[in-house]
C-alpha cells in the first residue's frame, strides 16, 4: 500500500508545503512533511502522520516506510485504530503496509471504549489475532492520581481473536487493588461487544438460617441467536444442593419462559425436592394467540424455604385469545393447587375450564352500540363429600345496547338497555338437585356535566354525575362460586354490578351518585379528587355492612390525589359513613429529590371488607433510598402489622456501583410465620466486574477512560 504511495510522492512539486496529502483508492497519507528515497524506496514522514487505510487509522509523530520491505516503523506517541472498537495507544510500532501484522512497544489497547488492556508489547497477526505479554486488563478508569484500579487482571499472555470477539488469558490473576485474590491457569471471556455468549455469571453468596451458608456459579449457555438456558448450582452449609435452571427461546411467532430448580435438601423429610414456572405465547393462524402458564411444585414448603417464591397457590392455564376491533374471544382451562394447606384443596376447585366472546357492532336503527356475551364455565373439585365436592357448570348469553347523547348546555347522557340469560347445572350438592336458569334485565341512565374553566394560571374540570340503575334477576336461587368478592371504590362506584362475578346479580333501582374535581397547573401541580356514594329504593340484603354497600345508602368513597413536579405525590383511597368511620382507608405518600427518596404507606381494612376476610387488617409499610455519594446508594423497607403490633418484614441494601464493579449487599428478615411460611433471615452478597460482555448499568456513574 505505501509502496503506491511512495511512487506518487515522485510526482510532487511542492514538498515545501507545510502540510502534504496522498491519496490512492481506500489509502491515503497525511503529514506535514514528507520525503522519499529512491534508491532505498524509503518514505519519511514527520509532524501530524495520519495514515488510512479501509477501517485502519495510524497516527503517529513520525513514520518511516521500508518499499523494500513493505515494512512501517513509526515513533510515538502513537494511535492506532480499528473501526470504531479498537484503539492502541503505544511507544513504537513496527506493522506491514497494510497493518495488519506487527509489533507495537509499550501499549495499550482500548475495546469499545470500556475496557482497558496495558501490556509490554503487542503482537498483531492476519488483523484479527492481537497477542499482548505481561498484560494487565481492568474496565476501571486509571489516571495519574488513580494509577491503580480497583480490580484488574494481570496475565502472562492474553490473545484477542477480533473476528471471534473473545478473550483468552494464560497464567490470568485477579486482582482487587494490589492484592491477588484469585489465579486460573486458562480462561476466556467475551470482549465487551458480545452480547451473548456462553460462559460462567458472576458468583454468589448467600447465608440463610434455614439453608446455611450458600455459594451460587450460574452458567449461561447459548442456543443460536434466540435460546439460552442459565444453569445455578448452588451449594449451602446445611447439607441442601440446588440446581437452578432459567431456559428462554424467541421465536418468529412466540416466546418460551421456564425456570425451575432441583434440589437435594438433607433438612426436609423429602430427598429430592423440584419446581418449575413456564410461561409462553404463541401467534397462531387468523389472530388467534395461544397463552401457557404453568406453576408447579413437589410439595408445599419447597418455594418459601428456598427462598424461590411466598405464593400460597399455584396456578396453571393453557388457553387461546383473540382481540380485534369489534371481537374479544378467549378460552382455557386453569388448574388451582393451596399450598397453604392441604385440606384446601378439597374445598376449592382444582379444575376450572371457561369461555368468554363479546362481539360489539352499531345499531343501524336505534344509532349508538350493540353488543353480545357469550360465556361458558365448568369446575370440578376432589372432594366427593356432599356440598364441599360440588361440582357443575354455567352457560350464560347476553346482549346489550348502549347510546350516548350531548346537549346543547354540555349534559352527557348515556342511555344502557341490556338482558342476560344463566344456565346451571350442579352435581355433588344435595342443595341444587335441578338444572337453574335465571334471566337478568338491566336499564340505565348515566348524566353528567362537565365543567371546564381556563385560565394562564390553571386548568380546573368539575364534573358532578348521576347514574340510575334498575335490575331484576328472576329464576331459581344459583350457587356463588365467583362473586364472594366485593370491592366497593370509586372505580367501581359506576358500575352496573358490583359483584365479582357473573353468578350474584345487583338487584333493585338504585342511584350512584359522584363528584369529580381536578386541577392541572401551569407550574406543574395537579389535584385530581372523587367523591360518590349508592342510594337505594329498598334495601336488599346482598351486601355485608363491611363491604360499604349495605343498606339504603352506603358508605362514601372517595379517591384523591395530590402531585407536585418532581418532588412530591400523596395519594388517597378510603371508604366511611356517615359518621366518618372507615371501613378503609389506604394511604400513599412519596418524596424524592436527587439524592432521597421515602414512600410510606397505610392500609385499614375491617373485617369481611374484601368479601372474605375474617380479622382486621392494617399495616404500615415504609421504604427509602439514599444515594450516599456518586458511586454508593443504601436502602431500607420496614412492613408493620398494626393489629398484631409486630413487624411483618424488614431489609437493608447496600450497593457500590462504579465504571467497572458493582456491588450488592442485601439483608431482609420475615417475622411472620404461617402453615408454609415460616420466620427467616436471609443475607446476599453479589459482586459483578462490568465490561466482559456487557456495559454495566445506564444509572452508574461514568467517567472517560485516561486514554481518552
Amino acid at each position: 500500500m505505501i509502496r503506491h504511495l511512495a511512487l506518487l510522492c515522485l510526482m510532487l512539486v511542492a514538498l515545501v508545503r507545510p502540510a502534504l496529502a496522498v491519496e490512492l483508492g481506500d489509502a491515503s497519507l497525511k503529514a506535514d512533511r514528507i520525503a522519499f528515497t529512491s534508491g532505498t524506496e524509503t518514505l519519511v514522514a514527520s509532524g501530524n502522520v495520519e495514515i488510512i487505510f479501509g477501517t485502519s487509522r495510524l497516527e503517529a509523530t513520525a513514520i518511516i516506510y521500508d518499499g523494500l520491505h513493505d515494512v512501517i516503523r513509526a515513533d510515538g506517541p502513537l494511535r492506532l485504530t480499528e473501526g470504531d472498537r479498537v484503539v492502541i495507544l503505544a511507544d513504537f510500532a513496527e506493522l506491514s503496509g497494510d497493518m495488519r501484522d506487527g509489533i507495537l512497544k509499550g501499549a495499550r489497547m482500548v475495546l469499545d471504549r470500556q475496557m482497558q488492556l496495558a501490556t509490554v508489547e503487542i503482537s498483531r497477526t492476519d488483523g484479527r489475532y492481537t497477542q499482548m505479554t505481561q498484560a494487565a486488563v481492568s474496565t476501571c478508569t486509571v489516571s495519574e492520581a488513580r494509577p491503580t484500579p480497583l480490580w484488574q487482571i494481570r496475565a502472562r499472555r492474553v490473545i484477542h481473536d477480533q473476528e471471534r470477539k473473545y478473550l483468552y488469558f494464560e497464567g490470568a490473576q485477579l486482582r482487587i487493588g494490589r492484592v491477588p485474590i484469585a489465579w486460573v491457569p486458562r480462561m476466556r471471556v467475551p470482549d465487551p461487544s458480545v452480547r451473548r455468549a456462553s460462559g460462567f455469571l458472576v458468583p454468589g453468596i448467600t447465608s440463610s438460617d434455614r439453608l446455611g451458608v450458600g455459594v451460587s456459579a450460574p452458567y449461561f449457555l447459548t442456543f443460536g441467536d434466540y435460546a439460552d438456558i442459565t444453569l445455578t448450582p448452588h451449594l449451602y452449609s446445611l447439607g441442601s444442593a440446588t440446581l437452578g435452571f432459567a431456559y428462554r427461546q424467541r421465536f418468529a411467532r412466540g416466546w418460551l419462559d421456564v425456570t425451575g430448580a432441583l434440589s437435594h435438601d438433607g433438612q426436609s423429610v423429602y430427598d429430592r425436592r423440584a419446581y418449575l414456572f413456564a410461561d409462553g405465547e404463541f401467534r397462531l393462524t387468523r389472530g388467534l394467540r395461544g397463552v401457557l402458564h404453568l406453576e408447579t411444585a413437589s410439595d408445599p414448603l419447597y418455594l418459601s424455604r428456598h427462598g424461590f417464591s411466598d405464593v400460597t397457590r399455584l396456578n396453571s392455564r393453557i388457553g387461546l385469545e383473540h382481540v380485534s376491533r369489534q371481537t374479544r374471544f378467549e378460552t382455557g382451562v386453569t388448574g388451582y393447587r393451596s399450598l397453604s394447606s392441604p385440606a384446601a384443596n378439597d374445598i376449592i376447585p382444582f379444575l376450572i375450564g371457561d369461555l368468554n366472546l363479546r362481539h360489539r357492532l352499531g345499531s343501524p336503527v336505534l344509532g349508538g352500540e350493540v353488543g353480545f356475551d357469550l360465556q361458558g364455565l365448568s369446575f370440578t373439585r376432589r372432594s366427593t363429600v356432599d356440598v364441599v365436592g360440588r361440582d357443575g357448570y354455567r352457560l350464560s348469553a347476553g346482549a346489550d345496547w348502549s347510546r350516548q347523547w350531548m346537549s346543547r348546555s354540555g349534559l352527557l347522557i348515556e342511555t344502557i338497555a341490556a338482558v342476560s340469560a344463566d344456565h346451571y347445572r350442579i352435581s355433588g350438592d344435595s342443595g341444587f338437585t335441578m338444572p337453574v336458569t335465571r334471566i337478568t334485565p338491566v336499564i340505565a341512565a348515566d348524566f353528567r356535566l362537565p365543567l371546564i374553566r381556563q385560565s394562564a394560571r390553571a386548568t380546573t374540570v368539575i364534573e358532578p354525575r348521576a347514574q340510575l340503575v334498575w335490575s331484576n334477576p328472576s329464576g331459581g336461587v344459583v350457587t356463588d362460586e365467583d362473586s364472594q368478592l366485593v370491592e366497593f371504590d370509586s372505580v367501581s362506584l359506576f358500575s352496573l354490578n358490583r359483584f365479582s362475578g357473573q353468578d350474584r346479580q345487583e338487584t333493585g333501582l338504585r342511584a350512584n351518585i359522584g363528584f369529580g374535581y381536578s386541577r392541572r397547573a401551569a407550574s406543574g401541580w395537579a389535584v385530581d379528587a372523587e367523591i360518590g356514594r349508592v342510594f337505594r329504593a329498598t334495601d336488599t340484603g346482598q351486601f355485608t355492612a363491611a363491604s360499604g354497600l349495605a343498606g339504603i345508602t352506603s358508605s362514601y368513597v372517595l379517591a384523591a390525589q395530590i402531585s407536585l413536579p418532581d418532588r412530591f405525590r400523596l395519594v388517597q383511597r378510603a371508604v366511611f359513613d356517615d359518621r366518618l368511620v372507615l371501613s378503609r382507608n389506604e394511604t400513599r405518600l412519596a418524596w424524592w429529590n436527587d439524592r432521597f427518596d421515602i414512600t410510606t404507606g397505610y392500609s385499614w381494612f375491617i373485617k369481611d371488607a374484601a368479601g372474605n376476610t375474617v380479622s382486621d387488617r392494617a399495616d404500615w409499610l415504609a421504604e427509602a433510598g439514599w444515594n450516599l455519594a456518586s458511586n454508593w446508594r443504601t436502602g431500607a423497607s420496614w412492613r408493620y402489622d398494626l393489629v398484631t403490633n409486630v413487624a411483618s418484614d424488614a431489609g437493608l441494601a447496600l450497593t457500590y456501583s462504579n465504571d467497572c464493579i458493582k456491588v450488592d449487599l442485601s439483608l431482609s428478615r420475615r417475622y411472620v410465620s404461617s402453615s408454609n411460611v415460616s420466620p427467616s433471615t436471609n443475607l446476599a452478597l453479589q459482586v459483578a466486574l462490568t465490561g466482559f460482555g456487557n456495559r454495566g448499568s445506564g444509572s452508574t456513574a461514568k467517567t472517560r477512560c485516561a486514554a481518552y
